[in-house]
């Protein structure tokens, strides 16, 4: 059966002159990459890791997260990724939780992760990436240089756990999704039939590697195809627009908000040559339609929507390069993978009929770590309960309309926040737009809107409350507008509203 590292390890056979990563100045070739995993994770092993135990990662996208991926991988350890903008209580709990016995980090958070690692009771070893080495920690770069290529390795099976990802999607404390070696090969080797992804690529790595859309599609598909990966350790639209013109980029994945960066960042660039991109993948929500058309045609390329969550490993559906790309669509279920529309009695329901949206697919997590009881809450009988409250159309098409825990009543109405935020979105001045229900003595709950204004504009409440009420229902229109700067976000940008519902604030503007 299949693993990670074994498909790697067919690809590393298969070309090891490729290239593997292009990191700045430097291109790595799959033979030396494999190279570096083998003495990693010999490495590993003199510090007593087992299969089984975890091994946690925060770096940035850099050549030592393949490395330590993919040693872990080797030994049958589960890698434990932690997003690198976690502060210190976020990182205490995922190595307590997870019982990570080694933590593998960049110097430069040392200020973070120095105290949890020393809370941490498991975690015995600190494995840092840069200079200035504390006298506690270990030089990964040392140990992989002093470490012979590993030669026996532990038997390791595609039904075995290979990561634990970290979400907060559904509560305040982070659940870890254990997801094993076939489910995360199902997922990537998917996307490689659907978007005919071959080694000839040029895929590059704007997505961080420590969220799952960055570990399927820029640190897992590549790996298995034996394509090339542009490594991107920040997000900086200028250099971006460069890389993608330099490395003859043919593949990305990014976040809404990212391709507007971009989109701004190659108008202004002087060169124009033309852009090698054959498709983009949106994720995390929808990109504006002004966005994606000019987007489309500046860069010469199809930006495709999706939709997914960490717990399906994380792709779901997808618009298709080869059918019809439908408005406000998440596209259709990924090949192998099945979605139902529930009421909240467990009947399905029939096409355009909005309820509870429930996945099967074989890219499914086993369960939370740990947490039988949000494992039985949103896992039952194969099919996952995505927490996503949507509708299939005639064809088969998803449509998203909110997070079940977004939803509100006011005064016996139900309120779907995604239908107000595309009526601010509509207003000239508006950039970006987020709408959560606030508790109300009269109604239960009253519509507060916060807004973010496009450069150079000012915007007036009273003028867009009135813009509202032209265009909505009376009882739908904000009776409080905040314009703030920016919003909470997770990783890959999407607005975190129980955080906006939890912010104190005003009405009027900044």
């Amino acid at each position: 059966m299949n693993t990670l590292h074994s498909l790697f390890n067919e690809s590393a056979a298969r070309s090891p002159d490729q290239i593997a990563l292009i990191f700045g100045e430097y291109k790595i070739a799959y033979g030396l990459l494999q190279e570096s995993v083998r003495r990693l994770a010999a490495g590993l092993r003199g510090l007593g890791i087992e299969k089984g135990d975890r091994i946690a990662v925060m770096l940035p996208n850099v050549p030592h997260y393949y490395i330590s991926a993919y040693a872990a991988f080797e030994l049958g350890a589960v890698l434990v990724p932690i997003n690198i903008m976690n502060e210190e209580a976020e990182i205490t709990h995922v190595l307590a939780d997870s019982g990570a016995r080694i933590l593998i980090a960049w110097s430069g958070f040392k200020s973070q992760i120095a105290a949890a690692f020393e809370r941490s009771t498991a975690c015995e070893h600190l494995l840092l990436l840069g200079d200035r080495i504390p006298k506690n920690s270990i030089a990964l770069t040392r140990l992989i240089a002093n470490s012979r290529p590993i030669e026996e390795l532990p038997a390791v099976e595609g039904t075995d756990l290979g990561t634990i990802n970290y979400t907060s999607g559904i509560a305040d404390t982070a659940l870890g999704a254990e997801l094993t070696h076939e489910a995360q090969i199902a997922n990537a080797n998917t996307c490689r039939e659907m978007f005919r992804i071959t080694p000839e690529e040029r895929i590059i790595a704007v997505m961080p590697l420590f969220h799952p859309l960055g570990q399927t599609l820029s640190l897992n598909l590549p790996m298995i195809v034996g394509a090339s990966v542009v490594l991107v350790p920040r997000f900086d639209s200028a250099e971006i627009t460069g890389l993608l013109h330099e490395h003859s980029v043919t593949f990305m994945a990014a976040v809404p908000k990212m391709f507007k960066s971009l989109l701004e960042a190659e108008q202004t660039r002087a060169s124009d040559s033309p852009s090698s991109l054959k498709y983009c993948l949106c994720y995390g929500g929808s990109v504006a339609e002004k966005i994606r058309s000019a987007f489309e045609e500046k860069f010469n390329t199809v930006v495709l929507e999706t939709f997914g969550l960490t717990e399906a490993g994380p792709l779901v559906t997808s618009q298709r390069i080869d059918r019809d790309r439908k408005a406000g669509s998440a596209g259709l279920p990924l090949l192998g993978t099945e979605v139902m529309i529930r009421d909240e009695s467990g009947s399905q329901l029939l096409p355009n009929q909005s309820g509870q949206v429930w996945i099967k697919s074989p890219s499914l997590m086993s369960g939370y770590y740990n947490r039988p009881e949000e494992t039985a809450r949103r896992l039952k009988d194969g099919w996952l309960f995505t927490g996503d409250m949507g509708y299939l159309d005639e064809d088969h098409y998803l449509y998203i309309q909110e997070r079940e825990e977004d939803i509100f009543i006011k005064g016996g109405f139900q309120i779907y926040p995604s239908e107000i935020e595309n009526v601010l979105r509509q207003h000239e001045a508006v950039a970006e737009a987020a709408v959560v229900g606030v508790p109300d003595a009269t109604h239960g709950s009253e519509v507060k809107a916060f807004v973010i204004a496009e450069p150079e504009q000012e915007i007036k409440v009273e003028q867009l409350q009135q813009f509202c009420s032209n265009a909505l229902p009376v009882y739908k229109s904000p009776k409080y507008i905040e314009i703030v700067r920016d919003l909470p976000r997770s990783p890959t940008g999407r607005v975190l509203k129980r955080v906006l519902r939890n912010t104190p604030g005003k009405t009027g503007a900044v």
